[in-house]
């Protein structure tokens, strides 16, 4: 932490959200770190450690993200690897980090723009809702690197479908099967872009969070990823229908075939053997 004179009342706080690519209950969590987390707002759990001036922070999602205030970085390192990320977080899963200034002397509770997010007090609830906004962010670039990762390969698989093989069929049935697993999970893990029934009684907590979430464009990066999720189903269904009928075509060919030959064998008892 990078903390200014006393007589400013400025300082400098870290906040670093991390995806673990492990899935992890709350428990699991708390049990690796071996710091007890109480339950916070909505999917989210957090602990208070006091051993530092300020306080640390750790928040976690049940969408697998975790959130660390104000602590250094070897102390991130180590935590990270207790649940199993060994490589630097940097090179090895999605993460953001943000600076929180804390202003004490600040005349509103805080203060978001494109540059920075300013509090001023350093209390809990502020801190769970900025982590909680930034968790969101982080758990939706995972599902946006998922969905081009499947939006490539969809669109070759549609690319390369110029003939009919059974493979082929089975390949397209597979890549349907996946894609709706990953709806079914982004629909379970983006209860994500829910705002907490309970920043309805406090306006100001309420702004925070509407304030953040907009600048971090949630709404619409939720909606382009609804939408190519969409038009990947949409292209799915559409081939898989293709080769059905294509197979369809195939059997009704060859039930004329079998027809026409037994026709023939008729002919052919009917003429050679009288």
């Amino acid at each position: 932490m990078n903390t200014s004179s006393p007589a400013s009342k400025i300082a400098q706080i870290n906040l670093l959200s991390v995806y673990l690519p492990a899935d992890f209950s709350h428990m699991e969590v708390a049990d690796k770190l071996n710091i007890p987390l109480k339950k916070g707002i909505e999917a989210s759990f957090y602990a208070e450690i006091t051993d530092t001036s300020p306080s640390r922070f750790l928040f976690f999602t049940q969408f697998d993200v975790i959130t660390f205030v104000n602590w250094p970085k070897e102390d991130v390192s180590k935590a990270l690897k207790k649940l199993g990320l060994t490589q630097s977080y940097e090179q090895a899963t999605l993460y953001q980090d943000y600076n929180i200034t804390l202003n004490t002397d600040a005349t509103t509770p805080f203060h978001v723009d494109n540059n920075k997010i300013e509090l001023r007090e350093l209390s809990l609830w502020p801190l769970m809702i900025v982590s909680l906004v930034i968790a969101q962010s982080v758990g939706l670039e995972k599902f946006e690197k998922e969905v081009d990762r499947f939006y490539s390969k969809g669109r070759n698989m549609v690319e390369t479908s110029t003939s009919f093989s059974w493979m082929k069929r089975h390949e397209f049935a597979d890549y349907a099967i996946e894609l709706s697993l990953l709806r079914h999970d982004m629909v379970l893990d983006l209860m994500l872009l829910d705002k907490p029934n309970i920043l309805w009684d406090n306006e100001a907590y309420e702004q925070l969070y509407n304030r953040l979430a907009e600048l971090l464009d949630l709404q619409e990066r939720f909606e382009v990823v609804t939408y190519k999720l969409n038009t990947l189903k949409e292209d799915i269904t559409m081939m898989i229908d293709l080769y059905q009928h294509k197979h369809s075509s195939f059997l009704e060919w060859i039930i004329i075939l079998l027809i026409l030959v037994e026709v023939f064998m008729g002919f052919w008892e009917m003429f050679f053997k009288h």
